[in-house]
């Protein structure tokens, strides 16, 4: 029975990583193939100022403002920048996460960047942090600081309450950070590799594991407060609002836990992975399913209040503004919708697969698609305003 456990184990690992692979090279109605670095676009984007920034698999580092992209100016236009992180060793993590081939010499960028105070911080799959002027995109500090030396693929995104930042690696290890300065205030060994997004809230941050393990620890100190065992491995990044701590796994089931104690408040099951991050706003849960389904549910309770059928399984993280909540699914196509009700209002097709996380300012809705564009989407109008590439040099 023990031999037989400790079979499966390294098969779901393997799964997981499959479907990864799977996920991120979809089919060519998806656009794009999966060859050489085909997992393209799966940054979001940070805000600071007028300006947006995201990462690319080639290692880019990127600022444009939109209303630079609007007006159709040469990049870099005033306020923009952008800066490529070289790789010492080429190719080195290439593997089931389809991180860049040996015929790139840069480090690719799964994480959104974050921005706090001057600087933006972006970590690397190849295992390094920067910190780069948020208004120039220069280095400030590399963590960590010795020739190659990392700390383990990161895929999920740096948070930060403005003095500290945190990050999770595959090294299993979740990391605090001066935020200034660079300089290691802690670091807590976890059971396995965390590769989703952690969160914060109340002086507490809340992390995830491929191993199924949930931790709650202290900002200040990395102490655990608590933790909490699961079937499966975390999928989704943590959201916390409210009493709270809301995330999806690889069992199907969005899991609500009491933020102070960990204890199962709820449990909502999907027809697949819950891998996007759920939205939280006024009591209602927004959470996108690979199931295709968009689902609107019910904070306190986890009751499903209604559901939106997507045309293929949802990756990207909606977003909400105003009213309106805007998804997309992994065909490209990018759904309007009532809040309140799911009802749609419009779709808008782009053509290209979209894994990252979306953002909004208003009625435009930014996303950084697989074709290495970005797209800024006019939704009152229902068209595409315009388009900018990552392959800028």
């Amino acid at each position: 029975m023990i031999r037989m456990k400790n079979f499966i184990k390294p098969i779901l690992v393997l799964t997981v990583l499959l479907m990864t692979f799977i996920v991120s090279c979809a089919d060519q109605a998806g656009g794009g193939s999966c060859s050489g670095t085909a997992a393209q676009g799966w940054s979001g984007f940070t805000a600071y100022k007028q300006v947006l920034c995201f990462g690319s698999m080639e290692g880019k580092v990127i600022a444009f403002d939109p209303s630079a992209r609007t007006d159709n100016k040469t990049f870099p236009a005033e306020n923009e920048w952008l800066y490529v992180i070289k790789a010492a060793t080429p190719g080195s993590t290439c593997g089931a996460m389809c991180a860049p081939s040996s015929s790139t010499s840069s480090m690719g960028i799964y994480s959104t960047p974050v921005a706090a105070g001057d600087l933006v911080y972006v970590g690397t799959y190849t295992g390094k942090i920067y910190a780069l002027n948020a208004n120039r995109g220069v280095v400030r500090w590399v963590y960590p600081r010795e020739g190659s030396e990392t700390v383990g693929a990161i895929v999920g995104s740096i948070i930060t309450d403005g003095q500290t930042i945190y990050f999770g690696s595959s090294n299993s290890k979740l990391y605090a950070l001066d935020a200034p300065t660079g300089d290691l205030k802690w670091e807590y060994q976890t059971s396995n590799k965390i590769w989703t997004t952690p969160a914060i809230s109340d002086g507490i941050i809340y992390a995830g594991n491929y191993g199924g393990n949930v931790y709650a620890l202290s900002t200040e100190s990395g102490k655990v407060l608590w933790e909490l065992k699961i079937p499966s491995a975390v999928a989704s990044p943590i959201e916390v609002s409210g009493d709270a701590v809301y995330f999806g796994t690889f069992d199907r089931n969005l899991y609500a836990l009491e933020k102070m104690t960990g204890k199962e408040k709820w449990k909502f099951v999907g027809g697949n992975w819950f891998w996007a991050e759920p939205i939280v706003r006024e009591g209602t849960i927004y959470a996108a399913c690979l199931d295709k389904n968009l689902y609107a549910i019910d904070a306190g309770t986890g009751t499903e209040l209604w559901k939106f059928s997507a045309d293929s399984p949802i990756v990207s993280t909606p977003v909400l503004s105003d009213k309106h909540l805007f998804a997309i699914c992994d065909k490209g196509i990018l759904y309007k919708l009532d809040a309140a009700t799911g009802n749609m209002i419009s779709s808008i097709p782009l053509g290209y697969t979209v894994n990252s996380p979306l953002y909004a300012e208003g009625e435009i809705v930014y996303a950084y698609a697989r074709d290495h564009n970005v797209y800024a989407v006019d939704t009152a109008k229902g068209v595409v305003s315009w388009t900018f590439s990552s392959k800028i040099k």
